[in-house]
């Protein structure tokens, strides 16, 4: 758990890194752009991968399916899936240009729809990782396609070359490489091929055409607003309101980290079992977001302009609301899985649709009165009746009490105090001038339990 979180940061103090290049680089508008060509494949992958990466970890946890199989089938359907929506996107690309992606040239759009099949390869084969329990290979490989963009990037800008084609050049490149490695990582230790087993096959899409609803609608609930703000207002105001989704997102690193751990742990438990390891992640979960989520708002307004630039400084308006919004989702994130690893995703597709048509409605209203402010509202509600939602299914299916899914115990406290200390103090101690500072420090002694205290 600790080394998948450590990686989730590592990744997020990369792109943050990378963001202030970018924003510094190109400035409002090209930096507005790129947000949107950096989207549209994340969102096409979205539309296009049929829920299948919870079920390869469904169909080999609790099936028992050969993994062989699972990834012969997820190689074929994601290289098929991904090459008919290219053409597809590539024959609207007028229209789609004249609405959502305005401004977004042609061949930015080229650039953008190559990464889509690769990216659908990588959503398919961290299904494949999760179910083989091989979290290192993740953890390398994300950091090394995060710091590969951060070099190409910060090479540009060094060398005064940085543009939006450049920019989209990297983000190219280094996703393919990223992919390729991947599939040769995992031949390694799975021997998939090309061949198809349709009976597996069949039951992948079962599985994954309920995951792939309320995927779909969480996405359009995350996502839209970024759309619609494309929409109603300007390249410049784009990238404000993306930047600040971006502080946002960090947050959600959180509540997406322990959720990967334990999803696959929860689709083999007794149902009992799972409602409890659930409320405890939940409470260890809120906690951490939301103290991250008061420390982005207290230092986000100072570091916007420091990082990014005094041109960057609006996007400090809407973070009150974006980090509101990123803690309702953290116990979202949380209950989901859940109801995910018991075949129950209508429970989450029913809270997710409620709050996107609450979204949408929100944004159209709220967006041309006032601008970025108003989608981070829209967006905030929404997350939060989402949450809710959730919470009162969770409280009727599993009979856990509110407090006890929301309201963090002194021992969860200390679990989480471990979780975050622990690795900061393991390097710690490897300076020699710390170790005696070190063996004085004081020290609460608590059992250590749950998935956030691992």
């Amino acid at each position: 758990m600790l080394a998948l979180f450590g990686s989730r940061v590592g990744v997020a103090g990369l792109g943050m890194m990378t963001s202030i290049v970018l924003a510094r680089g190109l400035g409002p508008h090209d930096r507005g752009l790129l947000a949107l060509a950096l989207l549209l494949p994340s969102t096409l992958v979205t539309l296009t991968k049929l829920g299948i990466t919870q079920a390869n970890v469904y169909c080999s946890r609790r099936e028992g399916a050969p993994l062989a199989h699972v990834a012969s089938n997820s190689l074929v359907l994601a290289l098929t899936l991904g090459a008919f929506t290219v053409v597809a996107v590539w024959l609207l690309r007028d229209p789609l240009g004249e609405t959502i992606l305005r401004g977004l040239p042609a061949w930015a759009l080229l650039l953008a729809l190559w990464r889509l099949p690769l990216l659908l390869v990588d959503n398919y084969f961290w299904g494949i990782l999760q179910a083989m329990g091989k979290f290192g290979l993740y953890n390398r490989r994300t950091l090394g396609g995060a710091a590969g963009v951060l070099v190409g990037v910060g090479t540009l800008w060094y060398l005064g070359a940085l543009s939006l084609s450049s920019a989209l050049s990297v983000y190219a490149v280094c996703t393919t490489l990223v992919v390729a490695s991947l599939l040769v990582s995992v031949r390694r230790l799975v021997p998939f091929g090309l061949r198809v087993d349709r009976p597996l096959l069949k039951r992948q899409l079962a599985f994954g055409s309920k995951s792939y609803t309320q995927i779909l609608t969480m996405h359009l609930l995350y996502r839209s607003d970024v759309y619609l703000v494309a929409y109603f207002l300007d390249p410049a105001r784009t990238a404000f309101y993306s930047l600040a989704l971006h502080f946002a997102e960090m947050l959600l690193e959180i509540p997406q980290a322990v959720g990967w751990v334990i999803y696959p742990k929860l689709a083999g438990m007794e149902k009992a079992e799972v409602h409890r390891m659930t409320a405890q992640a939940c409470r260890r979960t809120l906690l951490l977001t939301a103290l991250g989520g008061l420390a982005l708002v207290v230092v986000g307004p100072f570091l916007i302009p420091l990082w990014y630039g005094r041109a960057f400084a609006p996007a400090a308006a809407p973070l009150p609301f974006a980090a509101l919004g990123a803690v309702a989702m953290a116990v979202f994130t949380i209950l989901s899985r859940d109801f995910t690893s018991r075949n129950r995703q209508s429970v989450n597709i029913i809270s997710g649709a409620i709050a996107l048509g609450t979204n949408l409605g929100l944004n159209v209203f709220l967006i041309p009165r006032w601008g970025i402010v108003g989608a981070a509202v829209s967006t905030a509600i929404a997350y939060s009746l989402a949450a809710g939602f959730l919470v009162g299914f969770f409280r009727a299916e599993s009979g856990v009490s509110l407090w006890q899914t929301l309201v963090p115990t002194r021992e969860d406290a200390v679990a989480v105090w471990k979780a975050v200390y622990a690795p900061v103090e393991s390097r710690l101690r490897r300076v020699p001038i710390l170790q005696r500072l070190l063996a004085r420090r004081w020290s609460v002694a608590t059992e250590r339990t749950g998935p956030v205290g691992q």
